[in-house]
């Protein structure tokens, strides 16, 4: 048995403005409940899944050779917790893009007997050449076509730069393959706690497919569990092709529209408008779980005492049911967009903003908003000092630092403060007083850029949702830092941090925010205890 999850939209956002005030801005927090799938071996349907792993098998990936090796056991461990009939391919990624198996560009359905074929095809490959990711991304294209209403999800595990060609091209294969499908980024260490690969390319490959959160490995060992766990999510995903509609009155327009958690994505390349007023944001497949959007209005102030509606916010979601051939159509100019005739418009929820001459009225800050805000702060700080580390404005990327430092203490962020504890010394947490550290070089940065990125959820308490997967089930080398910060709480008479729990203890899946995604286990429940 399987159907489709329902949906809502619940907003927040603070609904005064002063006679002048021109601008609101919204959280909604999008919901979806109630997805169920057969169980495996039931000999309930196939879920509606096309599964693509893009392996990195440039020649970085073969120095030390156990990169590759664990590369081959994760693709392998995922192979193995594909069910019957979901369509799958593996493909190597290099300074081109070879399909691993099947041998020609297809996918293939998965059976004891293509399980066994595509094992070993992997045992086979071997690491050579350079990196250029579009190439990668433009063959899941090609091939998730055969599944055009299906669950479309990619894999892409990487270890390096996408040096081996302009970035103007990737941009070209992002644009082309916005909408189209959704991927998880996990991206290698070259040694304990030093990347090659560059944060601000996989963050732009993350942003445009879907806006999952970009996951650095610094522990190999974990990264077979970590593709299973990819793969039972893939799993629980039954609608695919979401979009979130903003609809806007005469007296308003929208200023930005951003993903702000789990990760932060501006969704403005995504934007699909429907006329003068409306306009379509891609939001990817979707299972049990929520996501929250930032929306920025700019509307025309009126006088005192008027109310208006100058927004509003929906979704479109394909018809449950449906054959995955049928449940969607495209052209060369929209391709992967859901035939309108197959979509139902649900959650729709009005913006209403009333204009006073009250301050106590339009001081108000909506929390949730102010929340977000905070986050986003604190990424952009994050990013713009590793580019000013990158351009050798060594003084610049020590000031940006020290703001993000004190963004993530005052949001109680500790785990944070530890992974930016790789890139500086904090001297003074609060104040954001900073040095950078003498034996900093790029490969230190690319974990606190993507970590930068990563949020928790309005209401989550002590999460801050960074992952990383090492072997101490912690974020961050700055293992002084914790204990220092911990002993300043204390004499503050503020609660130490208490250590975060990394798997759920009940069903052993990755955390990801307050509630297990699988099953709905309360983190912040366990803490409290």
């Amino acid at each position: 048995m399987s159907a489709g999850p329902s949906f809502d939209i619940t907003t927040h956002y603070e609904m005064y403005l002063p006679t002048e005030g021109t601008l609101v801005d919204v959280v909604a927090t999008v919901r979806s409940t109630g997805a169920t799938v057969g169980e495996a071996g039931s000999g309930a349907p196939a879920p509606h899944l096309a599964e693509v792993i893009l392996l990195d098998c440039s020649g970085s990936m073969g120095s030390p050779t156990s990169k590759l090796i664990q590369a081959r056991r994760a693709a392998v461990a995922a192979i193995e917790a594909l069910p019957d009939g979901v369509r799958f391919a593996v493909v190597a990624g290099t300074h081109s893009a070879e399909m691993i198996y099947p041998g020609s560009v297809r996918l293939m359905v998965a059976s004891d007997t293509s399980r066994a074929a595509a094992k070993e095809a992997l045992r086979r490959t071997s690491a050579g050449g350079g990196t250029a990711m579009s190439h990668w991304l433009r063959l899941a294209a090609r091939l998730f076509e055969e599944a055009p209403g299906s669950v479309r999800h990619a894999i892409l595990l990487t270890d390096g730069r996408n040096e081996s060609e302009l970035v103007s091209e990737l941009d070209v294969v992002l644009a082309e393959c916005a909408g189209r499908y959704t991927v998880d980024c996990r991206a290698i260490a070259e040694r304990p706690g030093v990347h090659a690969w560059r944060g601000t390319e996989l963050i732009r490959i993350a942003d445009a497919l879907g806006a999952n959160p970009v996951v650095p490995v610094e522990d190999p060992d974990r990264l077979s569990a970590e593709f299973t766990q990819l793969i039972t999510a893939a799993l629980g995903q039954r609608t695919a092709d979401v979009r979130l509609r903003v609809r806007t009155s005469a007296l308003a327009s929208v200023r930005f529209v951003k993903q702000v958690y789990p990760t932060i994505a501006d969704l403005a390349e995504l934007a699909q408008p429907v006329d003068a007023q409306t306009t379509d944001y891609p939001i990817g497949a979707w299972g049990e779980g929520h996501r929250d959007y930032h929306v920025g209005l700019a509307v025309q102030p009126m006088a005192a005492n008027e109310t208006r509606r100058v927004a509003w916010l929906s979704l479109l979601v394909p018809l449950a049911d449906e054959a995955p051939a049928a449940a969607a159509t495209g052209t060369a100019d929209e391709p992967g967009r859901v035939d309108g005739d197959r979509t139902a418009e649900v959650g729709q929820t009005a913006i209403a903003v009333e204009w006073t001459e009250d301050i106590a009225r339009y001081t108000g800050i909506n929390p949730t908003v102010a929340h977000y805000t905070r986050q986003q702060e604190l990424a952009v700080a994050i990013r713009t000092a590793w580019e000013a580390f990158d351009e050798r404005r060594l003084a610049d990327a020590e000031s940006l630092m020290g703001r993000a430092v004190s963004l993530a203490y005052a949001a109680g962020a500790h785990d944070k403060l530890a992974v930016f504890g790789r890139v500086v010394e904090i001297e003074d947490a609060g104040t954001g007083r900073v040095r950078l550290r003498s034996d900093v070089d790029p490969g230190h940065w690319q974990v606190p850029t993507v970590t930068g990125h990563h949020t928790r959820s309005w209401g989550t308490a002590g999460s801050t949702g960074v992952s990383v997967l090492n072997s101490q089930n912690a974020t961050g080398t700055g293992a002084d830092l914790v204990p220092k910060q911990a002993a300043a709480a204390e004499r503050g008479g503020e609660p130490a941090p208490v250590p975060l729990l990394d798997e759920c203890p009940e069903c052993q899946t990755r955390r990801r925010g307050r509630f297990c995604e699988r099953c709905r286990y309360d983190f912040q429940a366990s803490r409290a205890g």
